[in-house]
């Protein structure tokens, strides 16, 4: 497995989504009260034109609020949500807008890591996705990446992994029942793959019973 402290975030969001475009400059006043890995964060994200969060919102420190004593950062489209204790500012946690606040065995810095990889399985120039994918045929998905070893979290639900190898980057999890209570698919998984080039993908092609889109 990788350790997720091998990673350098700005080589990683270099490569998936080009040289920077800005400068680095100094974070404005409003952020300084934040996390410093989520000040970092920030400060690094800034150098790109392009958002590099997509499928959730990093809420910017006018938006900040508070829930249940824990100070809310990140939110998504759903009603998964993330935030951090005032008082101890070195623990994310993972909640709903209607459910209890869980602490995540993940550091900050390892969390907005991990948010990175799996913010780029969708952004990538290139993406693969299916959401029901035999778990027989998982190994042979991942053979040209190696899983990076993440403390992990619950969203979307709890067993997702991370996967990254040259020019291939992959989010797999457990696939979704059809109908409620939406509990995991006994047997699949959901697989998003990202990659730098389309020819990176083409052995996705091969996989039998498996309809990308």
């Amino acid at each position: 497995m990788i350790d997720p402290s091998s990673i350098e975030l700005d080589q990683f969001l270099t490569t998936w989504y080009g040289p920077p475009s800005r400068k680095e400059a100094v974070a404005p006043e409003q952020y300084r009260g934040l996390p410093s890995p989520l000040q970092a964060w920030h400060t690094l994200a800034a150098r790109w034109s392009r958002p590099l969060i997509r499928n959730k919102k990093l809420l910017a420190p006018n938006e900040i609020t508070t829930k249940d004593g824990k100070v809310l950062f990140m939110v998504d489209p759903g009603d998964a949500i993330w935030g951090f204790d005032p008082e101890s500012p070195t623990t994310v946690y993972e909640g709903r807008l209607y459910g209890e606040w869980v602490p995540l065995s993940e550091s900050f810095t390892e969390f907005l890591i991990h948010n990175a990889m799996n913010e780029a399985t969708h952004a990538a120039p290139h993406t693969k996705s299916c959401e029901s994918v035999k778990n027989e045929h998982i190994a042979r998905i991942v053979a040209p990446m190696t899983e990076v070893n993440f403390g992990g979290w619950y969203w979307p639900r709890p067993g997702h992994r991370i996967f990254v190898g040259e020019g291939l980057i992959a989010d797999i999890g457990p696939a979704m029942e059809d109908q409620e209570p939406w509990g995991d698919k006994p047997g699949y998984s959901e697989v998003q793959i990202g990659a730098t080039t389309a020819s990176n993908l083409s052995y996705l092609d091969d996989i039998p019973e498996t309809d990308w889109y």
